[in-house]
């Protein structure tokens, strides 16, 4: 069975390969609807490149594994990722997708109180809580 490591490094250069795709399409895009100056920045309306990423953490058994990483965004800003991985026969699919909770900073703890936001856990499912 190939590592969780392995798996997620997988699915990101897929990603990349498809943004690329996707990036020739929308400078066309971009062109034909963008006036000056915007078309100057229309770069910054492209998708990311793949972002740095450094594993900090990984929890493997049989059938699943968390995996906790630390990904780059712009400058020098970084998030940290929490991804839910279950076994797939000699691979993984991921489950779901949590990120540290930018109100307590992954603390559980909005000052003397249980962060409202992750419910003092430090994670949060964006679909599920979108303002953090």
């Amino acid at each position: 069975m190939i590592t969780p490591q392995q798996f997620l490094d997988s699915f990101w250069d897929e990603r990349v390969a498809a943004h690329a795709e996707t990036n020739k399409r929308l400078e066309v895009v971009h062109a034909k609807y963008f006036g000056e100056p915007l078309l100057q920045h229309a770069r910054d309306f492209l998708m990311r490149a793949r972002v740095r990423v450094v594993f900090e953490d990984v929890k493997q058994s049989a059938e699943s594994a968390i995996v906790i990483t630390k990904e780059s965004l712009v400058g020098d800003a970084f998030e940290h990722k929490r991804y839910h991985l279950s076994a797939d026969g000699e691979s993984w699919k991921i489950t779901r997708i949590d990120r540290e909770c930018l109100y307590c900073n992954g603390t559980g703890q909005a000052g003397t109180i249980v962060c409202q936001i992750c419910d003092g856990v430090g994670w949060c499912d964006p679909r599920k809580n979108p303002q953090s």
